[in-house]
């Protein structure tokens, strides 16, 4: 994974705001997804971490910065987990077992080009296995079609329907 990763946008509020809510889900989940044209990396967030809240005035000039830290766990192998990115996806949700470093795939919810909400399965290197199908209208549906895969999956029987009788 890269060593340092920055982005800078200039947005309005409402804008600012969905991509912070992009962020709490992601910390939620305990993995999040930060891209741009050139980058895209993963960060799996701990279960505790510091955060700093600032607030600054110089001149005229006010600024808000938030940061979060923690340190990073000992792991084996190189464990980078970089990949590209072809849409903006806005959370990942571990799969199954809550030990996320130990699932080979991720849930991610996230928006189309045409704006609408879906999910997609995808796998660590990087291939989707599993896409919703539908869009969505408000990202809490595409959260429940995906809870309902989750739920349902385990006990679903497999078909071949390229048989014929």
């Amino acid at each position: 994974m890269s060593e340092e990763y920055e982005s800078e946008i200039a947005a309005s509020r409402a804008d600012i705001a969905a991509v912070l809510c992009g962020i709490v889900d992601g910390i939620t989940t305990g993995s999040l997804q930060l891209s741009d044209e050139d980058e895209s990396i993963v960060v799996d967030i701990p279960d505790e971490l510091t955060l700093e809240i600032e607030f600054e005035t110089d001149g005229g000039d006010l600024s808000l910065e938030l940061e979060m830290e923690w340190s990073q766990p000992a792991v084996e192998g190189d464990g980078a987990t970089e990949k590209p990115s072809e849409d903006d996806a806005e959370t990942t949700l571990p799969v199954g077992a809550a030990d996320a470093s130990a699932t080979l795939a991720r849930f991610e919810v996230f928006r189309d080009r045409g704006g609408e909400w879906r999910w997609r399965l995808r796998h660590r290197n990087g291939n989707i296995i599993a896409t919703s199908g539908e869009s969505y209208t408000r990202k809490h549906n595409a959260r429940k079609g995906l809870q309902s895969v989750v739920r349902n999956a385990p006990d679903a029987e497999v078909t071949d329907e390229t048989l014929t009788e």
